[in-house]
């Protein structure tokens, strides 16, 4: 407990609180830097609340972007069915052809048919 003889401990509560209390010019200086650092801390935020908006605007397109490009893969994938089925159809084709021509340059006596009377071999 405090000695109330004691010099030091005697102070007048105006002396304490003048200790205590900064100069004038102190305070101003320390409003302005708190002013400052309020200052930049709303710039950062709202910096930081476009670059959340940026970030979300992004990721939609990569999303709409990625769905693109599932919907191109999907048109590929039928092309290529299609190509391939096309391919099949046109050696199909090229195999009758093959067989068309061979049946037409036999003679009518290898194919069984009718005799021609002009290539009659008697006269």
């Amino acid at each position: 407990m405090a000695d109330p003889n004691d010099a030091n401990e005697k102070r007048s509560a105006e002396a304490a609180a003048a200790e205590t209390e900064e100069p004038a010019e102190a305070t101003r200086v320390r409003a302005e830097d708190d002013a400052e650092t309020r200052a930049r801390q709303a710039q950062t935020a709202a910096g930081l609340r476009e670059a959340d908006r940026t970030l979300e605007d992004g990721g939609a397109r990569l999303r709409e972007t990625r769905e693109e490009l599932r919907e191109r893969e999907r048109e590929l994938e039928r092309t290529r069915d299609l190509t391939r089925e096309v391919a099949e159809h046109a050696a199909d084709l090229r195999a009758q052809t093959e067989q068309i021509v061979d049946e037409t340059r036999r003679s009518p006596r290898d194919r069984g048919g009718p005799k021609d009377p002009s290539s009659d071999e008697s006269r």
